[in-house]
């Protein structure tokens, strides 16, 4: 896309694009939208959610409602996970839309979204989200472990790396170092 802005309804539709069939489930879809925000601060539209530390991490009201009012178009649906929980995917009407992302944007949207799928839990998320952005604890009831979210970044960095999915294995090494 060039020369415009992609909508937050846009962005919000790619998030929710990028996790494929899968869907994604509330929180992962909170989670992705605040890490699109962080990593493209400055390149998104003015009314981009703001996020406040909530409960379990940042959360913008806006997003889910935003994504309800999406289930009543063309795009999205709320559908049902493997394991019984609801999910926002793209409907099987929305084979006709186009991402009017910008390359990095999408790019951005899709590693957000990879990363937050790859948790295996909620509380594996909301400490992970905690450790990388520790000011959005501030209002937070959850149990929150640094060495916790340590120990599960040190393991999903070795899921990460069996898969074949993550960065040299120097790098890995070098982080049990630190």
């Amino acid at each position: 896309m060039t020369g415009t802005v992609a909508s937050r309804e846009h962005i919000l539709i790619a998030i929710i694009a990028a996790a494929g069939d899968a869907g994604l489930g509330k929180v992962q879809l909170q989670k992705s939208a605040f890490l699109v925000g962080e990593e493209f601060d400055g390149k998104l539209p003015a009314n981009y959610y703001q996020f406040e530390p909530y409960f379990y991490g940042p959360f913008a009201h806006e997003v889910y409602a935003d994504a309800e009012r999406l289930c009543d178009g063309p795009w999205v649906e709320m559908a049902v996970s493997d394991d019984g929980r609801p999910v926002y995917r793209l409907s099987s009407d929305a084979g006709a839309w186009r991402s009017p992302l910008s390359s990095d944007l999408e790019s951005g949207v899709q590693g957000a979204v990879e990363w937050v799928s790859r948790m295996s839990s909620f509380d594996e998320l909301v400490r992970a989200i905690y450790y990388l952005y520790p000011e959005q604890r501030a209002n937070s009831i959850f149990d929150y472990s640094e060495t916790r979210a340590e120990e599960e970044s040190l393991e999903r960095s070795f899921r990460d790396l069996a898969a074949g999915r993550t960065r040299a294995a120097d790098e890995l090494i070098g982080s049990l170092h630190d």
